[in-house]
């Protein structure tokens, strides 16, 4: 059955892996990305985080390359930095001259009152020039907001390879939980077979009743039922992982020590707003809606353009125009009533509102955030320790029952409580390791990636 899911799940990503196979190495920051390449000079330090090589493990380092280079999610939110980045562009370039060249085909007459018809010179040509001057600073107030648009994009995008890094170091420092739970049940099993056999001959022999060898053998199923459970979660981390990382295959899954990670320092409050991408990115926000909001009021100011245009005719297209006209000078709009001006201010209004409040939801989330995983490390290290101290205490009680019980001296009873509570304290002791690192991952996601 193992070897069928296995054959299963390969196929069905072997189109995926043949669409999308890269021949060259991707190095742990994805700089082989083109929208990665394109950080802005001041966030480029920040992007030197690398806090997951932390925990000293090579095949995570090569996981959270892998979904950085490959992981179509991150693909679209690099493809969103991209679209802000040119929109930079367009809003500079409402504040630079404008320059048209045309020519055409037309057929005609014109009649004047005194002259009498003639025929138009089928052959027109023309330029324009225009170039509005931002005496009033709203074209810029539109460049200062797509700019904060922009690093809004950047932080999300930050944000999104902080999450699918965190997510990736979860899924597989579960995979190794799961990894030392089957192993722990696997020496259970073991025993417990021994146990079986050991019961069974004495059954046979009319030593003990049937019964206790029932007992014991229903005992040994369990084992192997969990057993069966845990490596069915195992898998599906496996496949979790290979689905992060854009589909590649998964190395390591064998692996089943959980790191033991280091204190966090504390950051303020000033300190963390200015570390957690997520609040920079609404920080961002903000500022691009009243930007927005600046350039709306400044659009009920008088605008002043310079236009030049010049027009000729002539009979063919490749001779001397006949017929010239051109103008020069400056216009002047002055807005007296535009109701579409007006309602577009209260719109842009209403939006810097919805920012502001969005912006202090996402202060009061990431605050909850970081206490909470600062309240779990603390209270699963003491339960850590506890439960470590537990193990050692029923692990020798664990080791003198059994000998007791291949000895004849204690019943079947006392010896599967003492495995039982054995076997449930030590998967404890692998779930506070792993509950432990995903809240020391919780904790750096929530500080930005400062570890």
């Amino acid at each position: 059955m193992d070897k069928t899911v296995t054959v299963f799940s390969t196929c069905c990503l072997a189109g995926l892996l043949l669409a999308g196979c890269a021949t060259s190495p991707v190095d742990p920051l994805g700089s082989d990305n083109k929208a990665w390449r394109q950080i802005p000079a001041w966030a480029s330090a920040r992007m030197q985080q690398r806090w997951w090589v932390q925990y000293g493990d090579a095949d995570l380092n090569r996981d959270v390359a892998a979904a950085f280079a490959n992981n179509p999610d991150l693909a679209v939110i690099a493809a969103r930095f991209e679209r802000a980045d040119a929109q930079v562009a367009q809003a500079r370039a409402a504040g630079l001259p404008s320059l048209n060249l045309g020519i055409g085909y037309r057929e005609g007459r014109q009649q004047e009152l005194d002259l009498g018809p003639y025929n138009l010179a089928p052959w027109q040509g023309g330029g324009q020039f225009s170039w509005e001057l931002d005496l009033s600073g709203r074209l810029r107030a539109a460049t200062r907001s797509a700019k904060a648009a922009r690093d809004a994009a950047f932080w999300d995008l930050h944000a999104a390879r902080l999450q699918m890094a965190s997510r990736i170091a979860a899924t597989r420092f579960n995979l190794y939980r799961f990894n030392a739970e089957m192993a722990f049940l696997e020496e259970s099993t073991r025993a417990s077979q021994e146990t079986v056999s050991t019961l069974k001959s004495r059954a046979d022999a009319g030593i003990i009743a049937g019964t206790d060898y029932h007992r014991q053998l229903a005992e040994h199923e369990k084992f192997k039922r969990l057993r069966v459970d845990v490596k069915r979660l195992r898998d599906i981390a496996v496949v979790q992982l290979r689905a992060l990382t854009g589909g590649g295959a998964v190395s390591g899954t064998t692996r089943r020590d959980i790191p033991s990670p280091r204190n966090l320092s504390s950051l303020s409050l000033a300190q963390l707003l200015k570390a957690n991408p997520t609040l920079l990115a609404a920080e961002a926000r903000v500022r691009s809606t009243f930007q927005l909001e600046k350039s709306a009021r400044l659009d009920l100011l008088p605008s002043f353009r310079l236009n030049a245009s010049a027009t000729g005719a002539g009979n063919s297209l490749t001779g001397r125009y006949k017929v010239w006209q051109h103008q020069v000078g400056p216009a002047l709009d002055i807005p007296i009533y535009d109701p579409v001006r007006l309602a577009r201010i209260k719109v842009r209004r209403a939006e810097g509102k919805a920012a502001a409040a969005q912006y202090r939801s996402a202060v009061l989330l990431v605050l909850e955030e970081v206490e909470r995983a600062q309240v779990n490390w603390r209270s699963r290290r003491q339960q850590l320790q506890m439960a470590q101290r537990e193990i050692a205490s029923l692990g020798k009680t664990r080791a003198d029952a059994a000998a007791r019980f291949k000895a004849g001296i204690t019943s079947q009873i006392e010896y599967l409580d003492a495995e039982r509570r054995w076997l449930e304290t030590k998967r404890a002791e692998a779930a506070l390791q792993q509950l432990l690192v995903n809240d020391h991952i919780n904790l750096i996601k929530a500080l930005g990636g400062a570890s």
